[in-house]
């Protein structure tokens, strides 16, 4: 039992030092950048959205953020202002708007967000492929638990 105790003491160190790192590196995005933490979210969701070849709809980003629709609109006037995202008429859908990220906003990310994102997928490609399973698991049980304890 001990054993199984240490092990988890471990994964439970190594998680704490991991979100210690991480919130640094969200500290630098946010000097590099001057965008507040919502902000940053949303060009992230965006950029990765649209780069998985999906659309970024406004109502996308406020389920995402947990905000009210105004306040996604508040946001998205302000990042259109700052020339990061451009808003355009969906295609197919014309109650639809889709955002997108500026080339200015790419490079202005590029350098804080996109390493951080390339290196996390070496680190997660370098893994066995059962490994990535396991590791996956673990991290939608742990997200799971942070959900659960978020709520009201």
């Amino acid at each position: 039992m001990n054993d199984a105790k240490n092990a988890a003491d471990e994964i439970v160190t190594a998680y704490l030092e991991f979100r210690r790192a991480d919130a640094d590196v969200q500290t630098r995005v946010r000097a590099a950048t001057g965008l507040g933490d919502n902000e940053i979210r949303v060009m992230e969701y965006v950029i990765s959205t649209v780069a998985a070849g999906q659309d970024a709809t406004p109502s996308d980003i406020s389920r995402r953020l947990g905000v009210s629709s105004a306040s996604t609109t508040a946001l998205l006037d302000r990042l259109e202002r700052a020339g990061l995202v451009e808003r355009a008429n969906h295609p197919t859908d014309r109650r639809s708007i889709l955002i997108s990220a500026t080339p200015e906003a790419e490079r202005k990310l590029a350098s804080t967000i996109g390493d951080y994102d390339a290196r996390l997928r070496r680190v997660a490609s370098a893994l066995d492929p059962d490994d990535r399973v396991v590791v996956a698991a673990f991290l939608a049980d742990l997200t799971d638990a942070a959900k659960s304890v978020a709520q009201p």
